[in-house]
């Protein structure tokens, strides 16, 4: 009898390859949506198929995922997994510094970037990183280094000369600052990060109009981009267009309803507008969500200073000075309270402080000087006021008070000399007329002080002399 053969194909008595990571759609490459990577190496993890390096590289192939849809402690929790699997790969580090970096770690980034570095020191990125981590921590000088090995190593690398413009800026080297945004703008026409960084520095630089251009091309190239709008409403409050200015902080808050800076700036606007009820809300709010924001502390205290209630804006402001210990705009603000409350010693105390952290503050010597008076202090507070003119020769209120101090020191020339150019400066100053009309009586100018008194009184009837 005769039996039947089945015959089959050689492939089929072949075993099937395993699927590669790739193949699996598990990249750690944007080429593929980062929802569709995460389940895809979840599956391949859970397989059973891989070992090893592989294994190391499915983790921090998800890892990598989970740090692109912003969840840096799940991404975290895969890097520690696969680091020690594969403790060569440098990958691996340098997903975990950046996003330890993301979450503000930024001594674990900068270890673990340098680690990735120790692996291969080849690698840009790594580079750019670690520049960034130490940018953060305020150490530009290093993070400039870091940006311009990166840039050696990969002169087309748009991100690192986006990042050491950021670095220039923070120096104070706008010039530098703009040009490296151009170079990164060259390499990628489309890259809003740095078209939003050019107009912050032209923003800086006082080109209003360029710095418009560049936050409305960063709008228009990205629609949804919160920060350039909010940049832009505040280049429009500096121009006084306040509708405008509105208009963008309400378009950033709408996008991104958790985007604390965007309240803080439309508290801003509220507070310079008088509606400081407006402004604390905005205030409160930026703070709720981001309790860290020491800008929107100290605003809040500046809100709290305009509707006069001194303990509350104290509060706040010892608050941003906690956080900020560098914050001039703090230490000055709360000068500005204790000057109100009379609490001398601790103004003047504040006022140096500002002084020290910036030394052309032209306002803090103003303020100063005008405690110094309170406290009689005659020559000092002169010397206050005259490096205030120093420093901004437009400066009517500091002319005004120097005249005030030559008056007190009976030097009624000079006196009258800083009361007319305080007035050429500000011709509605109705308080320099009158000090001026003061100084002329006492000087035997009866018919000039008859003159500057009349002169005071139209601008403001409710002043005295």
């Amino acid at each position: 009898m005769l039996s039947w053969a089945i015959l089959s194909p050689g492939w089929l008595l072949t075993p099937a390859l395993a699927q590669t990571l790739v193949e699996r759609h598990c990249t750690g490459k944007p080429d593929i949506p980062d929802d569709q990577q995460i389940v895809a190496c979840s599956d391949a993890i859970k397989s059973g198929s891989f070992a090893g390096k592989d294994l190391a590289a499915a983790l921090s192939n998800r890892g990598r995922a989970y740090r692109g849809k912003g969840d840096f402690d799940r991404a975290i929790a895969d890097y520690d997994q696969a680091i020690p699997i594969d403790p060569g790969s440098a990958i691996s580090f340098y997903g975990r510094g950046v996003a330890y970096f993301f979450k503000r770690d930024n001594d674990r980034a900068i270890d673990d970037l340098t680690k990735s570095i120790a692996l291969d020191a080849n690698f840009a990125a790594a580079y750019n990183g670690r520049g960034n981590a130490y940018a953060a921590k305020g150490d530009t000088d290093r993070a400039i280094a870091d940006f311009d090995q990166a840039i050696r190593l990969n002169p087309t690398a748009a991100y690192a000369l986006n990042s050491r413009g950021v670095a220039y800026q923070a120096k104070g080297d706008i010039d530098r600052a703009i040009a490296d945004y151009d170079q990164t703008l060259q390499l990628d026409p489309k890259n809003v990060v740095a078209m939003n960084n050019r107009g912050r520095a032209y923003q800086a630089k006082g080109d209003i109009d360029r710095a418009i251009a560049d936050y409305g091309q960063a709008i228009i190239l990205d629609p949804a981009y919160a920060m350039a709008h909010s940049n832009r409403g505040g280049v429009y409050q500096m121009k006084g267009d306040y509708d405008r200015a509105i208009a963008d902080y309400d378009a950033a808050i709408r996008i991104d309803p958790n985007y604390a800076r965007a309240y803080d700036n439309r508290g801003s606007l509220y507070g310079t507008k008088g509606d400081q009820d407006r402004a604390i809300a905005d205030y409160d709010q930026a703070i709720r969500l981001d309790p860290g924001l020491a800008h929107a502390w100290s605003n809040r205290g500046n809100a709290y200073t305009e509707k006069m209630d001194y303990d509350r804006a104290i509060a706040d402001l010892d608050q941003a000075i906690r956080l900020d210990p560098a914050s001039v705009q703090s230490y000055y603000n709360r000068g500005v309270v204790y000057t109100v409350t009379k609490d001398y010693a601790r103004a003047i105390a504040d006022y140096d402080q500002a002084i020290r952290l910036q030394p052309r503050l032209a306002l803090a010597w103003n303020n100063r000087g005008f405690v110094y008076m309170e406290n009689n202090e005659v020559d000092r507070a002169m010397a206050d006021y005259t490096e205030a003119i120093r420093l901004n020769p437009k400066f009517s209120v500091a002319f005004n008070n120097r005249g005030s101090s030559f008056a007190r020191k009976k030097d009624y020339a000079h006196a009258i000399a800083d009361y007319t150019e305080a007035v050429r400066l500000d011709p509605a100053y109705a308080e320099a007329l009158m000090r001026r009309g003061m100084v002329r009586r006492l000087s035997g100018d009866k018919a000039g002080a008859d003159a500057d008194v009349a002169a005071a009184k139209k601008i403001d009837p409710d002043l005295v002399e």
